[in-house]
């Protein structure tokens, strides 16, 4: 019978937030694994008793018997190590691990969730997003940025800095296309034996028992992600200002999820048509991406993409960024956009105001994507567990 160390502590909060994409990536596989795999491996799982842990994840843990140690820094899994023989560890997040810390025969093996880092460590943009010192801070690291970025030399500084994650697996999953020829095209030096492309676990299964009302009255564009710098809102509120100045879409409101800064909002001519509703909760969301009418998405950088297929799933109308995964998972169900480009943002979404995308091709495209993701949790863990 295998032994498998499973990484917990990096499913647990993450500076200030409580729960984040890649922890809910772990739990779903632990559990998948916990629940088919216990009987035929002895699975070992380890994490923080000092911070949160999902009581449903320690229920699991207690109802299968699984055995757990308790850490709080990634360097303390060399004591597990010592006390059990481990054949198989993983990761859902391996990027905290020194190859030096692990003995030789275990396999070691974990999940790539986009070079983020190397392909866009910053935006001409970003220092909208904060206030204060904060602001000035990133103000500086941009023009730094803006001076070297076409430099050989300053690009390969982050390559550098992602290398260490890339040489500790022997065994690497991918969530998308687009990240794997990534890797491979960042790391050409490496010998690729073992690299995965496995779509991350479905979580856009609609909940029949929750029946929310939406908050917003009328017909609205939705936009998520106001405080992060790599989900492009601002350049989505502006291309919507610029239409409202056009007297375009004046039937519409824009909404927009999460925190914004002053310094954005002041920016903005037309502002009562905003709806700015900072952290909402999950059924709240879930009634926005089903009660909006399009949904805009000018991500500057994804691995996999799961929003746009949170809004395709009702067969919404979707502005989306062409860019890394996005046209991979989203298909000919979406219209596409430069990112970078307002003009461009105003252009597809006053053409998706005016012209809709057959619902049932949007459907369609999403009900695939969902089918793989299924499907691919069993063939990771799996693969995970020693299989192929």
């Amino acid at each position: 019978m295998k032994t498998i160390l499973f990484d917990l502590l990096l499913s647990q909060p993450s500076g200030t937030t409580k729960f984040h994409g890649g922890g809910e990536y772990i739990k779903t596989i632990f559990e998948y694994i916990v629940r088919n795999y216990s009987d035929k491996a002895r699975i070992i799982a380890y994490y923080d008793n000092k911070n949160f842990l999902d009581d449903w994840i320690k229920d699991l843990i207690h109802k299968y018997e699984i055995k757990e140690y308790f850490i709080s820094d990634t360097s303390e899994i060399q004591g597990i190590f010592k006390q059990e023989k481990v054949e198989i560890f993983y990761s859902g997040l391996p990027y905290l691990y020194h190859k030096s810390w692990f003995p030789e025969k275990v396999i070691i093996k974990g999940t790539i969730h986009g070079l983020r880092s190397i392909e866009i460590p910053h935006d001409e943009f970003e220092y909208k997003y904060l206030k204060g010192k904060e602001r000035h801070k990133c103000q500086i690291r941009l023009i730094k940025w803006m001076i070297l970025k076409n430099k050989i030399s300053y690009k390969q500084k982050f390559v550098d800095g992602f290398k260490p994650s890339i040489m500790l697996l022997d065994e690497m999953v991918c969530d998308s296309e687009h990240t794997k020829y990534s890797i491979m095209s960042n790391y050409p030096e490496q010998v690729w034996k073992s690299i995965n492309v496995i779509y991350p676990p479905r979580k856009f299964v609609k909940e029949t028992n929750i029946n929310i009302a939406c908050s917003v009255e009328g017909k609205f564009i939705l936009l998520l992600g106001g405080d992060r710098w790599l989900k492009n809102a601002y350049r989505g509120l502006k291309a919507m200002d610029n239409l409202y100045s056009k007297q375009y879409m004046n039937d519409y409101k824009t909404v927009l999820v999460g925190d914004i800064s002053d310094n954005i909002m002041k920016e903005l001519i037309n502002i009562d048509k905003f709806v700015f509703l900072g952290y909402v909760k999950s059924e709240e969301l879930e009634s926005l991406y089903e009660s909006c009418d399009i949904f805009v998405y000018p991500s500057l950088n994804e691995g996999f993409g799961y929003p746009p297929l949170e809004a395709m799933k009702y067969g919404k109308t979707c502005v989306i960024s062409a860019v890394c995964s996005l046209p991979e998972i989203c298909g000919q169900a979406v219209y596409y956009v430069n990112p970078y480009d307002i003009e461009e943002i105003e252009n597809r979404i006053l053409h998706a105001s005016e012209v809709k995308i057959d619902k049932l091709q949007v459907i369609s495209q999403c009900d695939k994507i969902l089918a793989r993701q299924t499907y691919d949790l069993k063939k990771l863990c799996n693969l995970i567990m020693g299989g192929k």
